[in-house]
């Protein structure tokens, strides 16, 4: 186990570098936080099909872009940040650990520009929207200590949302009254539900 300890701030700071890149259309198969013991650092690892179509030095300039747009250069140290190719077999081996059982919640955030309602959904089956592997090989390698973040995506307009929704097999009154929620609280969660593996699969990036 880790002997430091990695803090809420860390974990909050990875959810929004996650909506920040969903906002900007970055698929994203897998995220997670690493400890190193060798440096005694809490690292975040990225995996994303950009490192394949762009290069990590193109894929780098992008997202580190992104994230200087959303405000977030002050929230964490860049050298932190590592992305990878979803082909990785330790990272391919570590998302096929995700479980398929937990809450879906969507937050609204609007478009200032158009109006247009926009949505964060994530599935989080686990507390906190992480879950947490302890001291277990994964691929050809061990992790000592590691927190995998849940999926996050961003969908644009209402009938998008429910057509989303609807590929998690999310009944229509189930759909609809998270709908309702969204229109008074800005936020619903959906909870206890349980996706297939082939169809969770068809949501993310290949």
């Amino acid at each position: 186990m880790a002997t430091t300890a990695l803090v809420d701030r860390d974990l909050d700071v990875g959810r929004r570098i996650l909506k920040a890149l969903a906002w900007a259309d970055i698929k994203v198969n897998i995220a997670f936080w690493a400890h190193t013991p060798q440096i005694g650092e809490w690292q975040l690892f990225i995996a994303t099909p950009l490192v394949d179509s762009e290069g990590h030095r193109s894929a780098y300039e992008r997202v580190l872009r992104i994230l200087h747009d959303a405000g977030m250069d002050a929230e964490l140290p860049w050298r932190r940040i590592f992305l990878r190719s979803p082909k990785d077999p330790v990272l391919k081996s570590l998302e096929d650990r995700t479980s398929y059982s937990g809450p879906v919640e969507i937050m609204e955030s609007q478009n200032a520009l158009t109006g247009t309602p926009n949505y964060y959904v994530t599935y989080a089956p686990h507390p906190g929207g992480t879950f947490r592997i302890l001291n277990v090989p994964v691929g050809d390698r061990f992790v000592e200590d590691a927190y995998v973040y849940g999926a996050t995506w961003h969908v644009s307009g209402l009938d998008h949302l429910r057509e989303f929704l609807s590929k998690l097999r999310l009944n229509r009154d189930v759909v609809e009254a998270a709908v309702e929620e969204l229109s008074t609280e800005k936020r619903a969660l959906i909870p206890n539900v349980q996706v297939r593996v082939r169809d969770f699969k068809q949501l993310r990036p290949a």
